[in-house]
C-alpha cells in the first residue's frame, strides 16, 4: 500500500497502480484531484487500486496504513516556515506503518544556489513559456509567462530550500532513519556539488 502526497494529477500514483500497488493520492488542489480522476478514468484500465483524496499535507494521519509514502518531484517546501513544511515529514512518519519506506524527492539546494538559470524560454506547442527565476532569503521563487494566441498567463511558484542534513535532522526527529541517497533518477550516487536531485529512502524506526 502506497500514499502519493501532493499526487497533483495522478501522474505517479496511477503508475504504480499500474504496477500492482494499492495507491491512496491526495493533493490539496480540487482542481487537481479532478484531473486525477479523469486520468485514472482515460487510462482505460481496469481493476487498478487508486484512489484519490483532497487533504492539506500539513494535515493527515492515516495511523500506521501504508507501507510506502512517496512524495516526489519536488512537491516540499511550499510553507513560509519550516514548523509547517517539517509537519509534512511528521505525519508520513504516522503514516507509515513501522519498517515502512518514505521515498523522497526534492531539489539539491548547493547545487541550485550554484547554477540557477535565471531566466529560460521555450515552445510547448503553440504556447510561448518563460520561466524567470531567483534566489531570495532561503527560498527559489519561478515566474511562469505562458503566451498563447495573444493571450497571456501568469504563475508564480515559490519554495524552501533544505540540505540534506535538514533533511536527515528532520527525519530523525520523526523516527525515520535516513538509508540511502541518491544524486538523480538512475540511481547514481549523491555529490553535493554535482548533483541536480535530492533523493533520500527513509525507514520508520519507531
Amino acid at each position: 500500500s502506497v500514499i502519493d502526497i501532493a499526487c497533483g494529477s495522478g501522474r505517479h500514483s496511477i503508475e504504480l497502480a499500474r504496477r500492482g500497488f494499492e495507491v491512496t493520492g491526495f493533493d490539496l488542489s480540487e482542481f487537481l484531484i479532478n484531473e486525477a480522476k479523469k486520468n485514472l478514468k482515460n487510462s482505460g484500465e481496469k481493476n487498478m487500486k487508486v484512489k484519490f483524496l483532497i487533504r492539506d499535507m500539513r494535515d493527515f494521519n492515516f495511523r500506521n496504513t501504508f507501507d510506502i509514502a512517496v512524495n516526489i518531484f519536488t512537491s516540499f517546501g511550499y510553507f513560509d516556515n519550516d514548523k509547517e513544511n517539517f509537519s509534512v515529514i511528521e505525519n508520513v512518519s504516522s503514516s507509515l506503518k513501522k519498517g515502512g519506506y518514505f521515498v523522497f524527492d526534492f531539489l539539491n539546494k548547493h547545487f541550485l544556489e550554484k547554477n540557477l538559470k535565471p531566466l529560460s524560454r521555450n515552445m510547448i506547442g503553440n504556447a510561448t513559456v518563460i520561466q524567470k527565476r531567483k534566489l531570495e532569503n532561503g527560498f527559489v521563487k519561478k515566474k511562469i509567462i505562458i503566451t498563447r494566441n495573444n493571450s497571456t498567463k501568469q504563475f508564480e511558484e515559490v519554495l524552501k530550500l533544505y540540505s540534506l542534513q535538514d533533511f536527515k535532522k528532520a527525519f530523525a526527529l520523526s523516527g525515520l532513519k535516513t538509508e540511502k541517497i541518491f544524486g538523480d533518477y538512475f540511481g547514481n550516487k549523491y555529490s553535493m556539488d554535482k548533483s541536480g536531485r535530492l533523493i533520500i529512502i527513509a525507514r520508520k524506526i519507531k
